[in-house]
């Protein structure tokens, strides 16, 4: 049998054991930090880390193209509207065609803006996420009025100005 007699259950715990269960404690802390900086968790694949690195083209030079303003009403119970300053993203080599594009077309290019806007509300133009489905969506209408080919110059809608009131 053993020499020592249990401790009584009323009594603490000796200085002993909180020590070692700090120290316990303390090491599985550090090691649970540095175990991110030691293993990669996430490898690249092996063809994508062996894949040579592609260089930008030298005609891949990008342009603004100005829009404008856009105000509308939102559908909310209570008066809201949305303001928005727009500029279309194209290649530089395109950036003529599509300026002209959108001087002839810019009454036809807001109508449909204006009507696609209309219909959201705050929550859906809210946000970082409805900011970038509403970049989505009016390209989509601008790429509808002028390129109706399917034949996109645009690569994207930029907002200067962003205002929901």
């Amino acid at each position: 049998m053993s020499d020592a007699a249990p401790a009584p259950a009323g009594a603490p715990p000796k200085k002993g054991n909180k020590l070692i269960l700090a120290v316990v404690c303390l090491v599985f802390t550090g090691a649970g930090a540095a175990f991110p900086l030691v293993v990669n968790l996430n490898p690249k694949p092996k063809a994508e880390a062996e894949a040579p690195k592609k260089e930008p083209k030298e005609g891949a030079k990008t342009a603004i193209v100005p829009f404008g303003e856009v105000t509308v009403n939102l559908s909310d119970e209570r008066l809201r509207y949305l303001k928005v300053k727009i500029a279309v993203l194209v290649d530089a080599e395109a950036e003529k065609e599509v300026l002209d594009l959108v001087t002839k077309k810019k009454a036809a290019i807001k109508s449909a803006m204006i009507a696609h806007l209309a219909g959201k509300c705050t929550k859906d133009v809210g946000g970082t996420a409805g900011v970038a489905r509403t970049q989505r969506e009016l390209l989509e209408r601008l790429d509808e009025v002028l390129f109706p080919d399917g034949k996109s110059k645009a690569k994207s809608v930029l907002f200067e100005e962003y205002v929901v009131q």
